[in-house]
């Protein structure tokens, strides 16, 4: 369990591990990049005051994230723009965009797995993107279900390796957060 930081300088190191990650969602909301900017500086700002306020909360980067939004929100609010009122069974629209980028990014991952050796590729492609069981997989080609497993994790390892050297990926919490193709990649595949 990770131990929540205490002090105005652990907040930094934490902010300072996720700050382009908030930067690019930020700029996802508002138009202008000098705007992002200032509100980006502005959930710092928030975060400093909470640690002063000894109000640290458990999940920091969680934290950080909901700041973000509601920073957002407000910069919007303060625009008074003119705001009509959602229907609250309405689809949250940042779900929607983290679904798009994890699209985008999967749809990167088939022709990767298809330059892996043929073993692992047809492991993967049978079971992860398939969606066939290691143990109904195992059957066929008449290996033990252990076997497969191992090839299925050892061609993950591979894909990742190759997802990496093409596109630099940002993650939070474990979350894919944005991604964009390294500029010098020797990357045979396009991923956006």
């Amino acid at each position: 369990m990770p131990v929540a930081p205490t002090t105005s300088k652990d907040i930094g190191a934490t902010f300072a591990t996720i700050q382009n990650s908030l930067r690019n969602y930020l700029r996802r909301q508002v138009d202008d990049p000098s705007i992002a900017e200032d509100l980006l500086q502005d959930v710092f700002v928030k975060a400093l005051v909470t640690i002063n306020a000894n109000r640290t909360p458990a999940n920091l980067t969680g934290w950080l994230y909901a700041v973000a939004r509601t920073t957002v929100v407000d910069y919007y609010r303060s625009k008074r723009l003119d705001v009509t009122e959602l229907d609250e069974d309405l689809p949250d629209t940042q779900q929607i965009n983290d679904e798009l980028l994890h699209r985008e990014l999967a749809n990167c991952l088939r022709p990767l797995t298809l330059q892996l050796p043929a073993i692992y590729r047809d492991t993967l492609l049978a079971t992860d993107f398939g969606g066939q069981t290691m143990s109904s997989l195992a059957k066929e080609q008449g290996l033990s279900r252990s076997a497969i497993k191992s090839r299925a994790s050892r061609a993950r390892v591979m894909l990742k390796e190759k997802l990496l050297e093409c596109c630099h990926v940002e993650q939070a919490g474990g979350i894919v957060t944005d991604y964009r193709p390294r500029s010098s990649s020797t990357c045979k595949v396009e991923c956006a």
